[in-house]
């Protein structure tokens, strides 16, 4: 009988979505990085279904602080990464429709400081940019410039070549079936093979409390929800201008669209608790998504193009839970990124390795520590 297969490196993270690529690409540059993603491809998950922006004005200053620290890389990534530009202008319109007025005043005086562009159109103003909005229902607007769309492939297919370029690996369909910590490495069994190094990053997403729990640790206070979205198609007096159009949300909830080949892509902006799944769309909540954009438009929704669902996952403060757990040696959480994964990518990475590679103290500053 054959013996089973067996790797070794510094450090192996565990899940291939955009927050442990991106941990491993800024790692590799000084650690031999082993990377295990449970699917046959990475980014399956969360990361291949994500709206992908890169937005300051958004969640809390945790969020924006993440997001600003891998501003420079977005816009002038390292040679080699890509042969395209990470970021493309989007901007945001913030509509706010009758009874949201104040929230929608909240959110301006609340980020107006951080992004000083952004400023208040007329709901006409509005409509001359989006043609399709209904002016009668929007009461009050702002415009943020500033925001940019992220080329998801481009961004994902640079953090595989950089780990795989300076000497690690990714192995999918890499289900991980026991972590035991022996003689100073953890020792990782999957059905193809054992891996070990002296650290694991806990990159999982939704399954990072179940990555933990096989490590004998109890789980933290993370849950995966549920959120939808489907793209629709766009009338022919509107298709060859609608990919210019920013994104359009409904301050409060309950709506966001922008331009996506074939048409728009729309979401309830739901957050259904969920355990770690496949999600799929439940007809319903994409219902009521089109509902809301008939209000919101002067679409009429006949039928629809696609129609999916994702898994995002929050701590109860909203905030990523990201450190070494003090229960235990070697074992580093990375998880918690909810709907901000893909803008923090790179901040955020380079966040993690400047911490574990050269001792800095930049996490401390974000409060991201959190474990009792």
């Amino acid at each position: 009988m054959s013996q089973p297969t067996s790797h070794s490196g510094d450090v192996i993270v565990i899940g291939a979505g955009v927050a442990g690529l991106s941990s491993a690409y800024f790692l590799s540059s000084d650690k031999h990085v082993l990377v295990l993603e449970q699917e046959s491809q990475p980014a399956y998950h969360s990361s291949g279904r994500s709206a992908a922006l890169y937005i300051e004005a958004y969640e809390s200053p945790v969020v924006n602080h993440l997001t600003v620290a891998g501003k420079s890389f977005f816009f002038s990534p390292p040679d080699g990464f890509t042969d395209y530009p990470l970021v493309t202008p989007s901007g945001g319109l913030s509509c706010a429709g009758p009874g949201k007025e104040a929230e929608l005043e909240h959110f301006f005086q609340n980020w107006t400081d951080a992004c000083p562009a952004m400023r208040w159109v007329t709901p006409q103003e509005a409509q001359d940019i989006v043609p399709i909005l209904n002016a009668d229902w929007v009461q009050r607007v702002c415009y943020d410039p500033s925001w940019y769309s992220i080329d998801v492939h481009a961004l994902l297919m640079g953090f595989q070549r950089g780990v795989r370029n300076s000497g690690g690996s990714i192995h999918t369909g890499a289900i991980v079936q026991a972590l035991r910590y022996i003689d100073g490495e953890w020792e990782i069994t999957t059905p193809q093979a054992t891996f070990r190094a002296p650290l694991v990053i806990n990159a999982a997403g939704a399954w990072a409390n179940t990555i933990a729990t096989l490590a004998g640790l109890s789980s933290l206070p993370l849950q995966p929800f549920i959120r939808h979205a489907a793209i629709v198609p766009i009338p022919d007096q509107w298709a060859e201008h609608c990919s210019a159009w920013p994104l359009v949300r409904s301050v409060g909830g309950g709506l966001y669209f922008k331009p996506e080949s074939p048409g728009l892509m729309v979401s309830p902006e739901d957050e259904i608790p969920s355990e770690p799944m496949d999600a799929h769309p439940d007809d319903l909540a994409i219902a009521h998504a089109v509902e809301h954009l008939q209000q919101v438009t002067h679409l009429e929704v006949q039928r629809l193009n696609r129609q999916w669902a994702g898994l995002r996952t929050f701590a109860p403060d909203r905030h990523p839970i990201v450190g070494l757990d003090p229960r235990c040696d070697g074992f580093f959480w990375l998880a918690g990124q909810g709907g901000f994964g893909f803008q923090t990518a790179p901040g955020l990475g380079q966040h993690v390795a400047d911490h574990l590679c050269r001792g800095a103290d930049i996490l401390s500053d974000i409060d991201a520590q959190r474990f009792i």
